[in-house]
């Protein structure tokens, strides 16, 4: 079954301004980062355990700029922290259980209303109400990475 699926920020309504506020200045390499892509066609995690909402039925096929392909096994959201300790969730997002990395879709966050500016080093996304939602500076191989906190749940796999 193909399903065309498109990711966002969404708060979760404990907050009246709908934003994830994130700054990153320094991301090490561990589960927490995320890249931000426009090689990939959704969002992606191979974190079952952040995965809320999940929908095991999506099964996917994943094409990248490349032309590679990977199985995606289910879809859902993950809850973000914010810095303010507040959450928000980044919807539709793939399991794909051989990823090593999670990978945000520029692609997704455009067609929800989200923008981006490139500059000065630095990719900034701005919401619908061109409010800061992300700051991700360029890393010397050139590529935007940053950590989002994402909260965990107990998952029973088959």
């Amino acid at each position: 079954m193909m399903r065309h699926v498109y990711g966002h920020f969404q708060d979760d309504g404990s907050y009246s301004d709908q934003m994830l506020l994130m700054v990153t200045t320094n991301c090490k390499e561990d589960h927490s980062s995320w890249y931000l892509s426009t090689s990939c066609s959704n969002h992606m995690t191979g974190h079952r355990d952040w995965l809320i909402d999940f929908d095991p039925n999506i099964k996917n096929k994943v094409r990248f700029a490349d032309n590679s392909t990977i199985a995606a096994e289910g879809i859902g959201r993950v809850i973000i922290k914010r810095k303010d300790g507040k959450t928000a969730f980044v919807n539709d997002v793939l399991y794909v259980p051989i990823r090593k990395n999670n990978l945000l879709n520029l692609g997704q966050l455009l067609e929800k209303g989200f923008s981006m500016e490139m500059k000065q080093s630095h990719i900034k996304i701005f919401d619908s109400k061109q409010r800061l939602v992300l700051k991700v500076p360029l890393s010397k191989n050139r590529t935007f990475k940053t950590n989002l906190s994402a909260l965990r749940f107990n998952v029973s796999q088959p």
